[in-house]
């Protein structure tokens, strides 16, 4: 199965209906699609994908730091009668939460809320 490609060139024109159905058939069928002639810039979406590589980066630095085996395991180093440890084994967890606020952005990096906000108004203009 491929992922479906969807044409927006004539969005504004007589094939709007059609498009929006094939729209909705990917997001049923695979849950995404690559579009074409959406009329986005280029530098607005390597700005989008620039901050949400820095805030994911960001992110899973803060998580690892605040995580609990991280902090079990420091403050086992740091008090005075620590045995030592050995063949630590570190696991990645991704952990999904529901967000409670709709409007959380993130603060770090300082851009993301514009450039993301951006495109997503550009994004609802042709939809």
């Amino acid at each position: 199965m491929g992922v479906p490609v969807i044409d927006m060139k004539n969005i504004d024109g007589g094939d709007r209906e059609v498009i929006m159905a094939e729209i909705a058939k990917a997001c049923e069928s695979t849950g995404f699609f690559q579009l074409l002639n959406h009329g986005i810039e280029h530098e607005l979406m390597d700005r989008v994908k620039k901050v949400c590589s820095e805030h994911y980066k960001l992110n899973r630095e803060q998580s690892f730091n605040a995580s609990l085996p991280v902090r079990l395991l420091s403050n086992a180093l740091d008090s005075d009668n620590a045995d030592k440890i050995e063949n630590v084994d570190w696991e990645d967890v991704i952990q999904i939460h529901e967000m409670q606020e709709t409007n959380s952005w993130p603060s770090q990096p300082s851009d993301f809320k514009y450039n993301y906000s951006t495109i997503l108004c550009t994004i609802q203009t042709f939809l």
